[in-house]
């Protein structure tokens, strides 16, 4: 921080916002589940035409889709969702042979991806859930071949390994909802999101009562699930690795605070908090009321909150902007970002705007 008084003053509000979320449930059982920075206000301002290297790269109306799931196995239910939810949008859904049989193997996973990139006609990749496995697929696959097919995936969670990748490659992806597009979205994420895929990039203004750190900065975005991005670091798409200076955005689900703490960690230790221009908190959500973990002894001691905990055991000495609370990911509300291009995001109070270029 720039200044004790400034830390003091933070750190006074953060144990009173601490106070204020562990009364809240996420369940109709009492101390479930709570989740911090859902209370963030998110407004879209406007949208814009995107103009970057990739002006081809988006998508019209009668554009076919592979829908795919390159993590894990869905339900029937959320592969029709998807394909009727594209068709309804204006595009041509084509399922993939391996969406979501019974049981199916990696090598299977693989053929739907490579059918996927490799398919001249296939103009986008819409993923239909997350979970676990893209790691293990990204391990098989080279970046010639995604830089190759030039198309953009769509998805958040597990789908951040290819978030990573997409970055690497040298291009864009988009981190937005899956199947919960077209089943219990709210209306505005999902229109966000029909926007961003054909190119049509919006501009947010967000209000949130935990405190952030002010500042204004610019940098290619990237990220996504804390847990599943610690998993990228030192492979072959590891998208920390670039030269041009990187704006972080991360949020995590059913995680407790020790483990949130442990990623962050090992995050710090490779350097990307260090590196990034900015950092961007999304939602935590999920967090087990009841696990002492979560607001005990953790090796700064006692926390009040996720952000109290941050604010003490990683921002201490940085002049980095640093924005809490951004509505992306696990939570009820999921608005899309575009990842893997240039995006501005200025902060002053609890306000901040998070803009691309």
């Amino acid at each position: 921080m720039k200044s004790g008084k400034k830390v003091a003053s933070i750190l006074i509000a953060l144990l009173i916002f601490g106070v204020l979320i562990t009364g809240c449930t996420q369940s109709g059982e009492e101390n479930d589940y709570i989740s911090e920075g859902e209370d963030t206000k998110c407004e879209i301002t406007g949208y814009h035409q995107y103009q970057g290297n990739n002006s081809s790269y988006f998508l019209s109306k009668g554009d076919k889709i592979a829908v795919i799931s390159p993590s894990e196995l869905p339900s029937r239910e959320q592969v029709d969702a998807t394909m009727r939810g594209l068709k309804e949008w204006g595009f041509v859904p084509v399922e993939g042979n391996y969406v979501c049989p019974e049981t199916r193997t990696l090598d299977e996973q693989i053929e739907d991806l490579e059918w996927a990139l490799s398919d001249p006609e296939i103009k986008a990749i819409f993923c239909v859930r997350g979970g676990y496995a893209s790691s293990e697929l990204m391990d098989r696959f080279s970046l010639d071949l995604i830089k190759n097919a030039d198309k953009p995936i769509i998805g958040y969670s597990d789908i951040t390994v290819y978030h990573s990748a997409w970055t690497a490659a040298g291009l864009p992806s988009i981190h937005a909802s899956m199947s919960a597009a077209f089943m219990d979205l709210p209306e505005d994420c999902a229109e966000a999101e029909f926007h961003m895929i054909k190119g049509e990039i919006p501009s947010y203004r967000c209000e949130t009562s935990t405190p952030c750190v002010d500042g204004e900065a610019t940098g290619v975005l990237i990220g996504g699930n804390l847990s599943t991005f610690v998993s990228v670091l030192n492979t072959g798409y590891d998208c920390t690795r670039m030269d041009e200076p990187y704006v972080l955005f991360l949020e995590d689900v059913d995680d407790n605070i020790r483990e949130i703490h442990r990623y962050l960690t090992i995050l710090k230790h490779m350097g990307v908090l260090d590196r990034a221009s900015a950092i961007i908190f999304g939602e935590w959500t999920m967090l087990p009321a009841n696990d002492e973990a979560n607001f005990g002894a953790v090796r700064g001691g006692e926390f009040e909150s996720i952000a109290d905990m941050i604010y003490r055991e990683f921002l201490a000495g940085t002049d980095v902007p640093v924005a809490f609370g951004f509505p992306a990911g696990h939570g009820e509300v999921n608005y899309p970002l575009l990842m893997g291009e240039t995006v501005h995001i200025s902060i002053s109070g609890g306000s901040y705007t998070i803009e691309w270029d």
